[in-house]
C-alpha cells in the first residue's frame, strides 16, 4: 500500500451471489484475506440490520414519557389547528417561539390526530429502526462495495479489508449504547437518522446532490443540522489532506449540504431565522450561559457509561485510520471525541460519526464472518420476530407514562379552576411540557424545556435553591406553584406568609399566593 494511500468504498460490478459463493461458483474466503469478492451479500448485510434495527424499534417503541416530546407535540397539534404560533402561546414569561422541529412538530400533530399515543409509540419505533438499519449499512457497506485503496492522484490500486461481523456488530452495538436513552420521539431522533444518512451518502460515494434534500429536511426539523455540516467539513478536509490533492466530487459534497441548509431555512415561514438562531444562541453571553444550565449540554462525566461506549468506538476507530495511513482523519477522530465530551447530547452524534472509521478497525480482524445460507435465514427470521415484537408493543398497555410529572397535582388545581385558564402557574420544566400537552395554549406556565434565557437562568437559582431565590421567585410572578415536596424551596415556602399550602399530592406539593388562600383550601 502506497504511504500516500487512502481508503474508501467503490462499487463493484461483479455479481454477488446471497449463498456466500463468488462469481465464479467458488467458496467464500474469510474476511480479510484478500479475496477478490466481497464477503458480503444482500442477504446477509439485510438480516443483521433487520435484527439490529428490531432491537432499536423495540427500545424506542416505549411508552411516552419523555417531557420535551409533550410540548412538540402540543405544537403540533396547535400548528395543525391554526398554523405556526407567531408568538409563545404556552408560556406567559416569553414571546418569543422560534420552532427549529418546525416540520417534526406537524409531523406528529398530524399522526396523533390520525392514531393516538399508539400510532406516535410506531412512529417512534419505526425511526429508531431506521437508525438501527443505517447503523449497519454504515459498518458493513452496499452489498457489492468493498473497501479500496486510492492513491494520491484518485486511482484505486487496490482492495482493502472487508468487514466481517464483528466489524458490522461492534460498532453498531457500540453506537445503540451512546443513543440509548436518546431513542424516544423528540425530533433529536430523526437528525440522527438524517446524520446517518448523510454519512452514507459520503461513505459509500453517492452522488453529492442527496445532501441537499437531506439537509432541506434537517434544518426544519433538529437543530443538529449544524454539527452535520460540521461532520461532513471535516470529512472532506480530510479526505483532503490524506488524498495529497482535492477533487471536484469533495467540494460538491460541502457546497450541495451548505445548498441544502439555505434551502431549508427558506422554506421556514420566518425565512432564515432557524439558519441564525445558533448565532443568536453561541452569540449572546446570556444565551450562553442559559445553554449550559441545561442537562443535556453538560459535560459528559466518567461516570457516564455513554463516555466508554464513544471512547470504545474512537480507539477503533482510531486504529482502522492508522492501519490506512489516513493521518487527517485520526485527528477528525480525535475532534469528535471532544465533541462528543463536550456535551452529553453531542454523544450519539460523535458516535454516529464514528461507526465506519470503527469498521475499518475490525475490518479483517478474526475469522467470524457476516451470515450466510441458514444463518442468514435464522438471523432474518429472529431479526423479523423482534421487529413484530416492537409492532405489537406499540399498540399495546398505555401509550403514555406519566408518573414522573405533577398529574395528581394538576387535577387537584383544575377541580378549583386554577389551571388551565389565566392562572400563571410556577413549576418544573417537565411540570411546564405537561402542562402544555395537557392544556395547549392555555397552560400559561412560566418555564418548558425552552424558555427565554433569562427565564431559564432564573428557573436554574429555584432549582439551586441559591441565595437569590427569592428574587427569581418574584420575577415569575406566579399565582400557584408545583414543587417537588423534596425540594429546599417547598420547605422554604412552607415558611413563607405569602404562600399557602394546598396540597401534597404524589411527590409534588402544590402552593397558591395568599390572595388565592380561599380557593386553595
Amino acid at each position: 500500500m502506497s504511504s500516500a494511500g487512502v481508503v474508501v468504498e467503490s462499487e463493484r460490478s461483479d455479481p454477488v451471489p446471497s449463498d456466500g459463493t463468488d462469481a465464479t461458483g467458488g467458496s467464500e474466503e474469510p474476511a480479510g484475506s484478500g479475496a477478490s469478492t466481497p464477503a458480503r451479500s444482500a442477504g446477509s448485510v439485510g438480516a443483521l440490520a433487520l435484527m439490529i434495527g428490531g432491537i432499536a424499534a423495540l427500545i424506542s417503541a416505549r411508552p411516552i414519557s419523555d417531557n420535551s416530546f409533550l410540548t412538540h407535540l402540543a405544537t403540533g397539534r396547535l400548528i395543525v389547528e391554526s398554523g405556526l404560533p407567531t408568538q409563545n402561546p404556552f408560556l406567559y414569561s416569553s414571546t418569543s417561539f422560534p420552532v427549529p422541529s418546525y416540520w417534526w412538530s406537524i409531523a406528529l400533530g398530524v399522526v396523533d390526530d390520525l392514531g393516538g399515543g399508539s400510532a406516535l409509540r410506531l412512529l417512534t419505533g419505526l425511526l429508531g429502526g431506521l437508525l438501527g438499519v443505517l447503523l449497519v449499512r454504515l459498518a458493513a457497506g452496499a452489498p457489492g462495495h468493498r473497501f479500496d485503496t486510492v492513491r494520491g492522484d484518485g486511482a484505486v490500486i487496490g482492495d482493502g479489508p472487508i468487514p466481517g461481523l464483528l466489524a458490522v456488530v461492534v460498532p453498531a452495538a457500540l453506537t445503540l449504547m451512546c443513543v440509548f436513552q436518546f431513542l424516544s420521539g423528540r425530533p433529536h431522533l430523526i437528525g440522527f437518522v438524517l446524520l446517518a444518512l448523510m454519512v452514507l451518502v459520503w461513505r459509500e460515494r453517492r452522488s453529492p446532490w442527496w445532501l441537499v434534500p437531506i439537509f432541506t429536511v434537517w434544518v426544519n426539523v433538529h437543530g443538529s443540522w449544524l454539527y452535520g455540516l460540521v461532520v461532513i467539513g471535516m470529512f472532506v478536509v480530510a479526505e483532503v489532506v490524506d488524498s495529497r490533492r482535492p477533487h471536484a466530487r469533495q467540494m460538491s459534497m460541502i457546497a450541495t449540504a451548505v445548498l441544502g441548509a439555505l434551502l431549508g431555512g427558506a422554506l421556514y415561514p420566518d425565512r432564515f431565522a432557524l439558519i441564525l438562531l445558533p448565532t443568536r444562541q453561541f452569540g449572546d453571553p446570556i444565551e450562553r450561559e442559559a445553554l449550559q444550565a441545561y442537562n443535556e449540554w453538560r459535560r459528559v462525566g466518567l461516570d457516564e457509561p455513554m463516555l466508554w461506549m464513544m471512547i470504545g468506538l474512537a480507539l477503533l476507530a482510531l486504529y482502522g485510520c492508522v492501519r490506512q495511513r489516513r493521518y487527517a482523519m485520526s485527528a477528525v477522530v480525535a475532534l469528535l471525541v471532544a465533541m462528543g465530551v463536550s456535551g452529553l447530547r453531542l454523544v450519539p452524534i460523535a458516535a454516529i460519526a464514528l461507526v465506519p472509521f470503527a469498521a475499518l478497525g475490525l475490518s479483517g480482524i478474526g475469522t467470524l464472518r457476516l451470515p450466510t445460507g441458514r444463518a442468514a435465514a435464522v438471523t432474518k427470521m429472529v431479526g423479523g420476530l423482534i421487529c413484530l415484537g416492537a409492532v405489537t408493543y406499540s399498540v399495546v398497555g398505555p401509550a403514555y407514562e406519566l408518573s414522573s410529572f405533577p398529574v395528581e397535582a394538576t387535577d387537584w388545581l383544575e377541580a378549583r379552576d386554577l389551571v388551565g385558564n389565566d392562572t400563571k402557574v410556577v413549576t418544573h420544566d417537565i411540570g411546564g411540557n405537561y402542562l402544555e400537552w395537557r392544556f395547549g395554549d392555555r397552560a400559561n406556565t412560566w418555564v418548558d424545556d425552552r424558555p427565554g434565557a433569562a427565564t431559564l437562568l432564573d428557573y436554574a437559582e429555584l432549582q439551586r435553591f441559591t441565595d437569590d431565590w427569592p428574587q427569581a421567585l418574584d420575577r415569575a410572578d406566579g399565582d400557584v406553584l408545583i414543587w417537588e415536596t423534596k425540594g429546599k424551596l417547598t420547605g422554604a415556602l412552607e415558611e413563607d406568609p405569602d404562600w399557602v399550602v394546598g396540597t401534597t399530592a404524589g411527590s409534588y406539593t402544590v402552593f397558591c399566593r395568599v390572595e388565592l388562600a380561599d380557593r386553595c383550601a
